[in-house]
This record gives C-alpha cells, structure tokens and sequence, in this order.
C-alpha cells in the first residue's frame, strides 16, 4: 500500500534541498568573490597569459667610439629566418595538381626548401625536411644573424611562389660588428650570443651599452592569431648608450705595427704588449697585445706559432681542447692580465724611492767589480765587464745590478716594500677593464737581504705592465700615482653626457724635486754618449729598458734562456705627456753571429722609438734641432737638370757634396738621388748627361752588425750613400742593426741607404 508524503516529510525535504541551494549558492558567492576580490590579480595574469601574445622589440646595443668620434664597435639590424611547419601541416595533401604533379603540401615545402638552400650558406634540404616534420610548432628557426637584403629577397620569393604568408618568415635581431677589424681588439672586447658583453669594455660597461628590450602585447585567439583588442600595449626598446673611450685609433695603429714587427723579428713565443698613456691622467692612449684577433672573426687563431702547434695534434678532443685554450689566450689582453718580472726598468722605482728619502743623492758613488756578494749569494751584472765606481746617473744609464743593489740596501727593506706599496704595486691598478691581475710580491716579512737585493733591479716581484707603466709615470709626472681609464665619456641616446671619468689621483709618492730628478736622470740614459736606441733626433725622450729572467718558469720547466724584454719611454723629456711601455715574452731570435738577441734596449727599445718617430708629430709635437743635430741632418740636395754638368757640379761642391756623371753630354738630363733627398756630407749626387739614358745598378750588401765606419766604406764601395738614422749613430760602441733596402736589392747607383744603428747591451 502506498503513503502520500506527510506535510512533515515535505516539510523536511524543502529543508534539506533549500540547505542545499543556499549552500551552492554560498560557494558560488565564494568563488565569485575570491575570483574577482581577493585573487583577482593571479587570475588576471592567468588570462592574460593565454590570451595574451608578446613580441619583443630588441634594443640595439650603444656603439663605442674612439676619441676622436671613430666607431669601433656598433649594432646593426640583421634577421631571423624562422619556418612555420604547422602552416605546412594543415596544407592538402590528398589533391594532385595536374599541371606539378604535387599536392599543395608538397608543392609548397619544395619551394621552401629551394628557396632556403639557395639564398643561405650551409642549409641543406636534408636538415629542413628535418626542421619541417616538427608539425606542433609555429616557430623554427633555420638561421640567424642574416643581413637585410637576404631576408628580403627570401620574402619576395616567398610571395612570388604563393606561399602561406607564415610558412617562411624574418624576425627582427641586432648583430654586433667591429669596423676596425684587429685593431684594439683585446681592449673593446665582444658579446656573446646573448648580446652581452664578455670580454673588454663589451664586458666591463654591459650595464651601458646593452640597453633594455621593449615588447608588444595583443590579444590572440585560439589558434594564436591576434585580435583587434582596445587594451593593446607596446613597451618602446631603451637602446643602450654610446661609450666613448680614451684610445686613438692613430696611436693605436702605430703602436701595433711595430710591435707587430718586433714580434715576427725576433720569433717571440709567448707573445707582446704595448701601452701608451697619458702621464698626467692616466688616459690609455694606446693598448695591444699581440699576435691577437680579428673581432668579426674571433673564434679563428691568428697566430702561426699556434697553428703550427695544432698541426701536430691527431686526436679530435685533444685537438678541440687545445685550440680553445689557445684561443682563449689570444683573446685575453695581455698588458692587464698578465705578470712578469719589469727587470731593470723597474730600477726607476727603486731609484725614485732612494732620491726621495735622501738615502742616495745623485751625486752618491756606486762601485760595481762585475759581482757583488750578498749573504751568502754572488749576484752578476749583466755586463761581462766591471762598471767600476759610478753616480746615480751613470749607474742607471750602465743599468748596472750591483749598484743598485747597494741603492737598494740604503733605502732599506722596510722602506722598499712602503714605496712598493706607495707605487701601487701591491694591489691592481683599478683600470676600467676586466680581468686585471694582482701582483705576487715579497711582503715586508720575508724580506731578507738577498730578497731585498733581488727586488731593487727587479727580479723577484712579478707584476702587470699596467701596474709598471702606472708606477713609472708616478716617478717622472711629479710623484702623483692616477688610475689609469680606457673610457671618457659615455652618452645616451639623445647626445646627453651621463658619466665622464675625471682624472683620479690616488696620492702623492715622491716629491716634484725628486721627480725632476728622475725625469733628468732618464733623459741623461737616452742621451748617453751621444745616443742610445731610443734616440731621436730632434726630441727630448726619456726611459729606460729592462730585461728579466723568467726565473719560475725556468725553474719549473728546465728550459734555459727564457727572457722579458721590455722598454718604457716618455716625452717631451722635461715636461712628459705621453708614455709608452713595451714588453716582449721570450724572444728567441739570434743575430748574424748566433748569439740571443734579448736585451730590452735591443728588442722592445725600438718599438717606442718608431712609434714616437709617428705620435709626436701626429701629437703636435715637432723636432727642435740642436747645432750638432742641424749638422748631422745632411744636406738637401737642390734640382739641377737642365744646367751644365759644370755649373750643377760647382753648386754641389759648394755645399759640400761630391758628384759623378755617366755619359758625355754636357747638361744634367737626370740625377740620383732626386731634389729634396738629404746626403751627409760629401755625399754623391750622380748626373746622367745623355738623352734616353739608361739608369745603372748596384747591389744593396749586407751591413748589419758593422760598425758607422764599416757601414760606411762599404756602401762607398757599392756608389751608394750612406746615411745614419736615428738611434745610435753616434755612440762608439753601436753597430748597423736594420737597413732601409734589404741585402741583395738592386737599386740605382746613388741610391740613400739608411741604417740604423744599436748599442747591444742592458743600458
């Protein structure tokens, strides 16, 4: 039998369903709050995040100038070519046209493909047929860094063939390039494949020059296809900032060529730096290193001494470990991140340090019996001879051990090691560069006699080229120790000047009294009997050259006759503005009678006294003669053809030439050396007196390693003219060491050879 619900039992159950609802509704109420109150944020990301598409807009990265305004480093638009193989997938592939042969899938990839092999380098149909199989995604990339007018004809084949417009596409991207090629290269640095900044000032200013990327954000619909969306934002690209830096790519260039050339000369193994720099502002002028790179092509090796070590190499991993640890050196700049003994041009420092606490004067006598004995060492000067008892002055210029050995003993360890300190030499110089060493020193502690003995003509203590030059410049700039820069100025994108770099001067270390002495002292070095390697007519230098054992690593390997050779220069002499340091690790070339070619003043002095030959002029500074350097100029040689061979010939003789002529006419048709040359005296001009002459040779001989007087006899032998170049000419002990024309050349008799002439020792 059946029972009607009571009024209690529907009673109850409108209870329960409306207990139910209310609960519903509350949950409801619950989520609607939560979603739209307190969690509306995270939703809103969420929405947006899968609504929403972005597309980055790529900042171009500040360019670096030199300073004169000349770009060494700067970004240019390139392009992504990317493929879309979903577009491709949703193709026909079931209909054949009649006229291809192909369905519309087919049709299409082919002409993809064609396209892309044939427009870019190194993609193969094989790898695209590979890329196109990838069906869920609508974005691979087939290259990049690719320039404009590849892009474009790409896209303009695309249309023409009636492609899917996203089947092949270009997305935009900046590339990274270096007008100047080597020069300068391991101080401007490069980016990475991210664009940033990894080695120089690439590195050093990232935070400058990468700039911030901007975006593009719209709404997309299912597929990823944008929508007209009133809320649509574009975040404008912040491009980076230009950074202008203190290197002169004219000063560079000089510099880099003859330490280029020094290096090929004497077959150096281990590689070369060059620094040039402001003495008063520690403004870098200049800084090489080399064997180096080419910027646009760095991942390349450049040095033939490393090629030549790969040949050898079988194995594909030790091959591959060893050229990127060759490579990886060549990239390093080798004036900052390297240490090496400064030898005797660290003899400045010791002795700067001696003047200024009166413990030497300049009048102070120094003996030197060729060995000195210390404790319980003998320590040699490197002159197989004894200097005898010397002054201040003629010890540096003789750049004897042994006296400054006993320089070194008066001042004392624990006033050596306070102005070691004082010079900067215990801690990097702060350069604005990346990478930069410490030194390794013997502290005050472990000074003992021999220590202290060793460190005064520098050995011992190995320091950086940076930290040298900083120091020398300290001794002759009036004691003042500054931070030396690469950069100037940095400026942003509407041509505001947003961070220069002032002139930093750490302290005072000598006095400008001991300063002028030191500047005198090393002007009286290059002067030296009438001419030192560094010599230049005309110019008032100052330096001093220094050469060190590489005692560690002779120590370590068992090698013999591992040498630094190295020179620093300044000038004007009495009032210096630029300075300049070479170094040169461990040259191995030998002279024309086997012996190592090694000294500082012989392979690293002539690096300075070439480049100076350029920089000053170039600098402003011009040559101011002496009567004696007037008179070893030589004599202009005026133009003669067209007159009698007796008016031209008593013409010559009256300004202290000789001449000879060749034919039988009696007027000059033609005359070597031209008008304008320059003969020492009784130099010969030779006349031609006969129409449609023939010019006469001679042979250029060899003449290195002679004497002035040889050099001389023997180019008289040859009917050429000799003349002495820079250097030192002058000095009685100094021999032939480079000739304009080669041994061997054939040239007009009457031809100017120009010598130059070097004294082989330490000095």
């Amino acid at each position: 039998m059946s029972r009607s619900p009571t009024n209690v039992m529907k009673r109850k159950l409108n209870i329960f369903v409306l207990s139910a609802f209310l609960i519903f509704t509350a949950f409801i109420v619950a989520k609607l709050f939560e979603s739209s109150v307190t969690k509306s944020a995270e939703y809103q990301a969420l929405a947006n995040e899968n609504q929403f598409g972005s597309t980055i807009i790529k900042a171009n990265r500040g360019s670096i100038y030199d300073t004169n305004g000349k770009i060494l480093a700067q970004s240019a638009t390139v392009y992504y070519i990317i493929i879309n193989p979903n577009r491709l997938s949703k193709l026909d592939n079931e209909k054949i046209d009649p006229e291809t042969g192909k369905t519309e899938y087919q049709r299409q990839l082919d002409a993809a493909i064609a396209i892309l092999t044939e427009e870019l380098d190194g993609i193969t149909a094989d790898s695209l047929k590979e890329k196109f199989k990838n069906t869920n995604s609508k974005w691979v990339s087939v290259a990049k860094g690719i320039e404009k007018p590849v892009a474009d004809k790409i896209i303009q084949r695309r249309n023409k063939d009636e492609l899917a417009g996203d089947l092949i596409y270009t997305n935009m991207d900046t590339k990274r390039y270096y007008p100047q090629g080597e020069l300068a290269a391991a101080v401007i640095g490069f980016t990475n494949y991210e664009g940033d900044g990894v080695y120089g000032v690439e590195s050093y200013y990232n935070d400058y020059l990468k700039g911030v990327d901007g975006k593009i954000t719209s709404a997309t619909d299912a597929n990823g296809n944008e929508m007209p969306y009133k809320n649509d934002k574009i975040y404008s690209a912040q491009d980076g900032n230009s950074v202008y830096l203190t290197l002169d790519m004219t000063l560079q260039h000089f510099a880099e060529k003859y330490l280029e050339q020094a290096i090929e000369e004497n077959n150096v193994q281990n590689r070369g730096c060059a620094i040039i720099m402001n003495v008063n502002s520690g403004a870098v002028l200049a800084m090489a290193s080399t064997p180096g790179f080419n910027l646009n092509d760095r991942n390349s090796l450049y040095s033939q001494k490393d090629l030549d070590l790969l040949e050898g190499i079988t194995d594909e991993e030790e091959y591959n470990t060893q050229y990127a640890a060759l490579r990886e050196q060549q990239w390093k700049n080798k004036a900052i991140t390297e240490l090496y003994y400064p030898g005797s041009v660290f003899k400045v420092i010791t002795g700067a340090a001696a003047l200024e606490e009166g413990a030497v004067t300049l009048n102070s006598t120094f003996s030197c019996n060729q060995v000195i004995q210390v404790a319980d060492t003998p320590i040699h000067c490197w002159s197989t001879y004894s200097h005898g008892d010397q002054d201040f002055t003629t010890a540096m210029t003789n750049s004897c051990n042994p006296a400054f050995i006993q320089v070194g003993q008066r001042l004392g360890g624990t006033n050596f090691c306070s102005y070691f300190e004082a010079f900067g030499l215990t801690e990097p110089t702060g350069i604005d560069l990346p990478g930069e060493a410490d030194s390794i020193y013997v502290s005050a502690d472990n000074m003992g006699p021999v220590e202290l003995a060793s460190c005064a003509f520098g050995q011992s203590n190995k320091i950086t080229p940076i930290q040298m030059i900083t120091a020398y410049a300290a001794a002759i700039n009036g004691g003042y120790l500054v931070t030396p820069h690469v950069v100037s100025k940095i400026v942003d994108t509407n041509g505001n000047v947003i961070k220069t770099t002032e002139t930093s001067i750490k302290r005072q270390v000598i006095s400008e009294q001991t300063s002028a002495q030191m500047r005198q002292v090393l002007e009286s070095v290059v002067n030296n009997k009438g001419g030192s390697n560094a010599y230049i007519k005309g110019y008032a230098i100052g330096g001093k050259s220094g050469t060190s054992e590489k005692q560690d690593k002779m120590n370590q390997t068992g090698l013999e006759n591992l040498y630094v050779s190295s020179y620093c220069g300044f000038a004007p002499a009495d009032d210096p503005e630029i300075i300049m340091l070479v170094m040169i690790d461990e040259p191995s070339a030998k002279d024309e009678n086997g012996s190592l070619m090694y000294y500082g003043s012989v392979v690293a002095c002539p690096v300075v006294s070439n480049t100076f030959k350029e920089a000053l002029p170039y600098l402003g500074y011009y040559p101011e003669y002496t009567d004696d350097e007037l008179e070893g100029l030589g004599i202009t040689v005026p133009s003669l053809e067209g007159q009698t061979v007796e008016s031209a010939g008593a013409t010559l003789e009256a300004l202290g030439l000789q001449y000879s002529t060749i034919g039988n006419g009696e007027t000059v048709i033609g005359q070597i050396p031209a008008r304008g040359s320059t003969l020492q005296r009784n130099g010969k001009v030779i006349f031609y007196t006969e129409k449609d002459f023939e010019t006469e040779y001679t042979t250029v001989p060899n003449i290195k390693g002679m004497s002035l007087s040889e050099v001389n006899t023997a180019l008289t032998n040859a009917n050429l003219n000799f003349k002495a170049g820079d250097g030192a000419s002058s000095h009685a002990g100094s021999i032939a060491y480079t000739q304009n024309y080669e041994e061997g050349c054939v040239v007009p008799v009457g031809t100017i050879i120009e010598v130059v002439f070097i004294i082989k020792d330490e000095g």
